[in-house]
């Protein structure tokens, strides 16, 4: 037998909520001694010369210089992924560990961000992606759907 029942709105509040991890890094070349790290600058050159190197926050106000975040995977992180599981994730046909390092420096693993959507109190690098991908499509006349506090502001 089904049941109603009566719907009322939830009411606007906040949620405090924390979150401690330990992120374990693969050994990695120094990021100024990889041979793929010129296809970052060159990634970030062409996206200025086209006037893509704007926040990728829609109406972001917040002042840069901007900066490219890799969106899918870390640089850092790069030697530990599956050449088959990421062809299969994203799209692609990587041959080998060059062809991946290049697609990590590559337009297709960078997003532009201002430094706060980057790595402050509404950054990707701070906030969890459920919280922050909202970000993207947030209505303007509305506080951001999280950001991040120190530990001695939270109250509960």
């Amino acid at each position: 037998m089904m049941t109603t029942h009566d719907h009322h709105e939830v009411a606007a509040h906040d949620q405090a909520g924390s979150a401690h991890w330990i992120a374990h890094v693969p050994a990695h070349e120094p990021r100024e001694g990889d041979p793929h790290y010129h296809l970052f600058h060159a990634a970030k050159e062409r996206m200025r010369r086209l006037g893509l190197l704007k926040c990728a926050i829609p109406g972001c106000t917040f002042p840069g210089p901007i900066e490219l975040h890799h969106t899918h995977v870390e640089f850092s992180l790069a030697g530990g992924v599956d050449l088959e599981l990421a062809s299969q994730a994203f799209g692609h046909h990587f041959e080998d560990d060059t062809d991946f390092a290049a697609w990590v420096e590559s337009p297709g693993n960078l997003e532009p961000l201002c430094p706060v959507h980057h790595r402050t109190h509404l950054g990707v690098h701070v906030l969890p992606g459920p919280l922050w991908e909202p970000l993207r499509v947030w209505r303007a006349d509305m506080a951001p759907p999280a950001e991040a506090v120190p530990a001695r502001e939270v109250t509960g």
